[in-house]
Parts: structure tokens; C-alpha cells; sequence
């Protein structure tokens, strides 16, 4: 198990076994802080495929849909109270895997403001391809760490809209490359 999925869960028996409402808003800034932290590639992904996870989850009023075919990651959370992230607000944040992850945030909010508020810049027109995740449009990007010939995909944060997207939305999130 992954060092923040042991944190992870540690937080949330420590939950369960003190109670009180005290700790309850504390474990949910912690997840809240993992959610955030993942997002922006500080952290890894929540991983609610542990059906322990997933209980202590809904015990914090985020739903867990798992749409997993083929051994690929397909999940959705879903929060009661929305994320605030940099001037967004999130309710739906999805973890997709294959060669590498996405795991992203459906956030309401100003696009290109909050790509300014983290420092991401514009996807240039060589890097569309290897910057993209399915249909998705992504027009500003992150790398979390220099490139360099042993990392030359490093995680990085895209920020776009897909043919999908209403009016005032977008997505962001963290990707990781497998190589």
C-alpha cells in the first residue's frame, strides 16, 4: 500500500475510534487536504478501489462510483460539500488510469484565473499531443518538476475544458506519465 494510502487510512481510524464532532471536521480537512494535495501533484491520488477506503469515504459524505473495465481505473467521487480550490469549487473529482493516471477535478470557476493563481502557462502547439488526455482540450499546464533525459515526463498539472463543458467549467488535475 502506497505511504499516503496508509496515511490515509490512518487518519480515518483515528477518526473512528476518538469520535466527537472535533474530529470530525479535522478528518474532513485531512481529506479535503488529500483530495487538494493530489490534485496539484503534492500527493497520490486517492485510490478508493480498497473498498476500506470507500467506506470511510462515504462516512464523509463523498460517493464512490467505480466504473473499472478491463483492469483500468475508472472512479468518481462525489462531494456533499464542495472543495475550495484556488477560487474553484469542486464537487466531482474522477481518477482514470491506463499507461499513467489522471486523477482531476471538475471545478466551477474561472479558467484562466485559476491557471494564473498556480502559475501554469498555455500548452504550446508541440506539446498538444503528448499533453492531452482523450478528448479533452487542455489549454494550460504544470510540470511539477524540470524535464530531463531521466524524467521527461514529469507529472504534470493540465488545466482545460472538453466538447462537454458548460459554461464556467473546466477541469484540472494531476498526470502521471508510465515509462
Amino acid at each position: 500500500m502506497r505511504t499516503q494510502n496508509i496515511l490515509l487510512c490512518s487518519c480515518l481510524l483515528i477518526f473512528n475510534l476518538a469520535g466527537g464532532a472535533a474530529i470530525a471536521k479535522t478528518n474532513t480537512v485531512v481529506l479535503s487536504n488529500q483530495f487538494k494535495a493530489a490534485l496539484l501533484c503534492k500527493a497520490e491520488p486517492v485510490d478508493a478501489r480498497d473498498s476500506g477506503i470507500t467506506t470511510q469515504l462515504n462516512k464523509q459524505k463523498i460517493t464512490v462510483k467505480n466504473f473499472e473495465k478491463d483492469g483500468l481505473i475508472d472512479l468518481e467521487y462525489r462531494f456533499t460539500k464542495p472543495l475550495q480550490i484556488a477560487n474553484t469549487s469542486v464537487s466531482v473529482v474522477r481518477y482514470q488510469g491506463d499507461s499513467g493516471s489522471y486523477f482531476f477535478a471538475i471545478a466551477k470557476g474561472d479558467m484562466a484565473r485559476f491557471a494564473k493563481s498556480i502559475g501554469a502557462k498555455p500548452v504550446p502547439v508541440q506539446l498538444k499531443e503528448t499533453l492531452s488526455w482523450g478528448d479533452n482540450i487542455n489549454q494550460y499546464y504544470q510540470y511539477t518538476t524540470d524535464v530531463t533525459a531521466d524524467n521527461p515526463y514529469p507529472d504534470t498539472i493540465l488545466i482545460g475544458r472538453d466538447k462537454t463543458s458548460k459554461q464556467g467549467e473546466f477541469y484540472f488535475g494531476c498526470l502521471r506519465f508510465d515509462y
